[in-house]
């Protein structure tokens, strides 16, 4: 699990593609990123919000494997080499808990329509699904955990200061560029709930439908 909270911009070093997916060589600065020394193969690392495992790794740089279905639902298929990427090490059980519940799973990749300034603060305006995203929610964009200003339209508007400009890969964007877009997990699950309840109440309408019960209201 993650929380949103970018700890590291890193920078794309290496892509092998073939048909079987993407690898993916991704370089870090250890001074800037100390906790980088304590990664091991094996671990999880977010690349712009995708929860990637490191299969390899050297002092500065770690290899993660992007299968196709990663590639097709995320906007990872769009990284070129020296592109700079947000990093963020899975959250530790005894860790304190930031942001909100980022999985890493993106669900859709949302594109940049507008970008605007609001005092000390940019404005992103994004096209996406917006089905599950409320007026100040939580929303992960390329990994970072922002709240939403605004629904409408198909499209979904975040605010971001100067720290969360500066500290993630948000300075480098522009109009045009695609987003990996999580939704808040809590809002996929009431979904879920509620339709499950709907479904189980007309199947038990349904079952009680019988030759018994036909009998015993006179039919």
């Amino acid at each position: 699990m993650f929380t949103g909270l970018i700890q590291h911009i890193g920078q794309i070093s290496e892509i092998k593609s073939s048909t079987q997916g993407k690898t993916i060589s991704v370089l870090v600065d250890t001074k800037e990123f100390p906790e980088f020394n304590n990664v091991k193969t094996g671990d999880s690392i977010a690349l712009n919000g995708v929860c990637t495992t490191v299969v390899s790794l050297s002092y500065n740089t770690f290899t993660v494997n992007l299968m196709n279905e990663s590639l097709k639902r995320s906007s990872l298929q769009y990284l070129e080499r020296k592109n700079p990427v947000n990093l963020e090490l899975a959250m530790p059980a005894d860790g304190r808990f930031n942001g909100h519940i980022v999985q890493g799973h993106v669900d859709t990749v949302g594109k940049i329509q507008n970008i605007t300034t609001d005092g000390f603060s940019k404005i992103f305006l994004v096209s996406c699904d917006t089905k599950y995203i409320v007026e100040k929610g939580s929303i992960t964009l390329n990994g970072v955990s922002l709240t939403v200003s605004k629904v409408e339209n198909n499209c979904l508007e975040v605010s971001l200061i100067p720290h969360t400009l500066q500290n993630t890969t948000f300075k480098f964007l522009k109009e045009g560029d695609f987003l990996n877009v999580e939704f808040d997990i809590l809002a996929k699950y009431i979904e879920k709930l509620t339709l499950f309840k709907d479904n189980n109440l007309v199947n038990n309408s349904l079952q009680k439908i019988d030759e018994k019960f036909l009998l015993e209201n006179g039919f």
